[in-house]
């Protein structure tokens, strides 16, 4: 496909969307036909329909309900295409951009060395690596001697400089001198040291999605004075979001379709798009029975509506989980990408289940949504949920984590929260209760709040 839409961009030939979607597709009897497939490609199918649903509606969806209605369309598509046989659907791909990984900026001071590796600069950090306590007394308390040995960040994994030489000190941390190599899994891999005068370094991130979804800033980063997109909460500076000329036909993109075709587009539209896609994706990931691995089936619709749906259940009757209803959903952190799985998580004294990746349970935010939805819909909000909201009893903005195996409230070392029973623990760089903008004060009125309770009646 990418080839014909080559010789449109060129002007070798010249074809309308009606013509184009002739070209020849596999249906699902004809998968059949050479036996059961493992596996079904409906992806030119999908992009058709999405070319299409643009030509007809003359625009490109705008805005977050418009592109619910092209997704919903596409759910549609994929049932139809599929007849209800459930066990060939696959991730949607509607050759969307790459994310080839986030190019975030960390802050340096102007005479602070980084190195070079790969062709890629990283910041080096101080690594924890514990403590020891010298010139203990009788009773055992003596100096506190902290260790730390010198490594970096690259795409989510430590990797450490490597030691020619360690001398150690009695009173001190041991005196230590680096070679020229990055460690990473008893490999050795050359880097350079740098060093300039910018108080800040851009440096890759692991990427956080399939398919870029960067929304483009309105302002320049105020720090290095460089444009930037937004990515879950963290700025990206080198979104992959470019058009590709007829040389690269290989790389075509489903945007570079509609721009050949001179269809309507809608940059912000386009990219709340993608993020539905890639927010789609990760919930068709663990629809899967983890006792027979047969693909779940909605619980509560009889039609196979997987978009917006969170009740799932195994139809296989010889399956030990048959009908045990599974509560899937996205999670509740807007910056983090993980689907909240109940096979997976248990829930907090609310009620609401814990991401095992960010902790983020409930919140006062989210009682009123859910009320106001149920409502919407003419039905009447539980009297618990109704009792939550008016008590403000989110855990969100009240500052309390608990541990998604255990269910016990963290608590927090070294800015993580962490659970000593389970030895569970959430990141300082992507707790959800540090988001809460009041989360300091609210924790400094729990902690009072503790200390009047543990204090002798008078």
């Amino acid at each position: 496909m990418r080839k014909v839409f080559r010789e449109i961009q060129l002007g070798r030939v010249t074809l309308t969307l009606s013509e184009i979607a002739e070209i020849k597709t596999y249906s699902l009897e004809a998968f059949q036909e050479f036996g059961e497939p493992e596996e079904i490609d409906y992806s030119l199918d999908l992009i058709i329909h999405v070319l299409k649903y643009i030509e007809t509606k003359n625009e490109f969806p705008k805005n977050s309900s418009d592109v619910y209605e092209l997704v919903k369309s596409i759910a549609d598509c994929i049932c139809q295409y599929l007849q209800n046989n459930i066990e060939y659907l696959t991730k949607i791909d509607l050759i969307f951009e790459e994310c080839p990984g986030r190019t975030a900026i960390v802050r340096k001071s102007y005479d602070d060395f980084y190195i070079n590796l790969r062709g890629n600069n990283y910041k080096v950090y101080d690594i924890y690596q514990g403590y020891s306590i010298v010139d203990k007394d009788k009773n055992g308390n003596g100096l506190l001697i902290q260790h730390f040995e010198k490594g970096i960040y690259a795409k989510g994994e430590i990797c450490m400089l490597e030691i020619v030489k360690r001398n150690s000190r009695h009173r001190q941390d041991d005196f230590i001198q680096y070679g020229k190599n990055i460690v990473y899994f008893e490999k050795r891999y050359p880097f350079e040291w740098k060093k300039d005068s910018n108080e800040f370094l851009i440096t890759p991130e692991k990427s956080p999605v399939k398919c870029c979804e960067g929304r483009k800033s309105d302002k320049n980063c105020e720090l290095s004075g460089k444009e930037f997109w937004w990515c879950y909460g963290r700025k990206c500076f080198n979104a992959n979001q470019n058009y590709q000329e007829s040389s690269s036909w290989k790389k075509y993109s489903l945007r570079d379709f509609i721009k050949i075709l001179n269809l309507p587009f809608d940059e912000n539209g386009y990219y709340i798009f993608v993020s539905e896609i890639n927010r789609l994706n990760r919930l068709l990931e663990r629809i899967k029975c983890v006792d027979c691995t047969k693909v779940l089936r909605p619980s509560k619709q009889t039609n196979f509506g997987f978009y917006r749906v969170s009740h799932f259940k195994c139809n296989d009757e010889n399956c030990v989980s048959h009908s045990k209803e599974i509560y899937l959903t996205h999670c509740l952190n807007s910056k983090c990408t993980n689907v909240i799985d109940e096979r997976v998580a248990k829930r907090c004294p609310n009620g609401f289940i814990i991401c095992d990746i960010c902790g983020s349970c409930c919140s006062n935010q989210q009682f009123v949504r859910r009320i106001e939805n149920l409502e919407s819909n003419g039905q009447k909000p539980p009297q618990k949920l109704v009792d939550l909201k008016s008590e403000e009893k989110g855990h969100w903005e009240n500052a309390e984590c608990f541990c998604y195996k255990c269910q016990n409230e963290m608590s927090e070392k070294g800015d993580n929260y962490y659970c000593p029973n389970c030895k569970v623990s959430y990141s300082r760089n992507n707790v959800y209760v540090k988001f809460f903008k009041g989360y300091q004060m609210a924790k400094n009125k729990k902690m009072q709040a503790r200390q009047n309770s543990e204090k002798p009646p008078n």
